[in-house]
């Protein structure tokens, strides 16, 4: 079986399709390593593993990316570029070698000086610390350099590994997944939703950094791609909707949420509610908010409720969700399908589908006056209708 791609919808069942698969693995006395990005996600897969399998196992390994990048590719081949041993990670969020504010590079900071690597590029004044920002590129150094030996020694100590949420990853990060794949062609599964990608795990311009470009990538290096569109969490109204947010998408989400439970019957697809009637709406069916901003719809939500942000609501699933969103999105809602034309990046259209896939029987959102024609929802009124 080839290395493989799977496009995982929101919803979907991909932690579970992860861990099962990890469990089949294990049960025939394979080792498997998971790796993802966030701290939330590592908790989770964890946390499902034991749920799942009945105990923990020292053959399911989960790890953070960039300690994934230190710890089994840097480290234990460092000595092919750096003599010191390079102890841990200086977290950056944007690029260390700019004077802040400005595009001007600090001096000697280039990547190599008269054709040697210049560790001052890759790792702090004192050499030992890399920048989380350039840590995939020196892991993809480091493999050049070691001959692909981490990939090597990997290959013999898992016999599958899993990149989770792949969606956020960006650049080099792709390099090292290539490096990997040349001496694993078997053995490497990639897994992430392209319409979730709110985050990037780096600074920089290096393709590729889009959807489109990502895909297209997995394609070159030869993973075999399937799409889990079957949503296990939204009902079919919500699973349409999402749809519309990325028009391009090549597939239709089918839900696989048949029952709604009797509790939650009376209430149930996608609304909108005037501003005014929020807290009404708040007292009568108490939804998840879900909000774009923390200062977003502050001046009608009750002081103290507890909201979620688009972003850190991702991976999240709740009965009932009341959205803010800026006019961008209602408007875009309401039939303007170039609202994000504008937009650098595909993040704002993302965090839409975010928000919207969070809910699994009703979604609602909050709408003023002006667009309460626009939107092709029905309005919620005192009556609960």
């Amino acid at each position: 079986m080839p290395n493989e791609l799977w496009i995982a919808g929101a919803g979907s069942g991909k932690t579970h399709k992860i861990i099962q698969n990890a469990i089949d693995i294990i049960n025939t006395g394979g080792r498997v390593l998971v790796v993802t990005y966030t701290v939330n996600n590592q908790a989770e897969l964890r946390s499902r593993f034991i749920k799942m399998y009945g105990k923990s196992s020292d053959n399911f390994i989960v790890k953070g990316l960039l300690s994934f990048y230190l710890e089994d590719i840097v480290r234990p081949y460092q000595s092919v570029i750096f003599p010191e041993r390079i102890a841990g990670i200086t977290f950056t969020e944007n690029n260390p070698h700019l004077i802040p504010g400005t595009t001007t590079w600090l001096p000697n900071r280039q990547e190599r000086i008269d054709r040697t690597i210049n560790p001052l590029h890759y790792l702090t004044p004192c050499k030992t610390s890399a920048y989380s920002g350039l840590l995939a590129k020196l892991a993809a150094l480091v493999s050049k350099m070691a001959n692909n030996a981490p990939a090597k020694r990997l290959n013999e100590i898992y016999q599958r590994i899993f990149f989770d949420e792949v969606q956020d990853l960006v650049g080099w990060d792709y390099d090292v997944i290539k490096s990997l794949s040349n001496v694993m062609p078997d053995s490497i599964c990639c897994v992430g939703d392209f319409r979730q990608t709110i985050y990037t795990t780096t600074f920089g311009q290096k393709k590729p950094l889009t959807r489109k470009e990502k895909i297209q990538y997995f394609s070159a290096i030869k993973f075999q791609q399937c799409t889990l569109s079957r949503n296990r969490r939204c009902i079919q109204r919500i699973c349409d909707l999402s749809d519309l947010i990325h028009p391009d998408s090549d597939h239709k989400t089918e839900s696989e949420v048949k029952k709604i439970p009797e509790a939650l019957a009376d209430h149930h697809g996608v609304f909108a509610v005037r501003h005014s009637q929020v807290r009404e709406y708040l007292d009568t069916y108490n939804p998840q908010v879900l909000r774009w901003s923390s200062t977003t719809g502050k001046k009608f939500l009750p002081e103290g409720l507890t909201c979620y942000s688009f972003g850190t609501s991702k991976g999240l699933g709740f009965d009932r969700v009341l959205v803010i969103a800026p006019e961008k999105h209602l408007n875009f809602l309401s039939g303007d399908h170039k609202a994000f034309d504008k937009d650098k990046t595909e993040e704002s259209r993302n965090k839409l589908y975010v928000a919207i896939t969070r809910a699994r029987y009703s979604l609602a959102f909050a709408v003023e006056e002006k667009l309460l024609g626009k939107l092709p929802f029905p309005l919620w009124n005192r009556a609960g209708q």
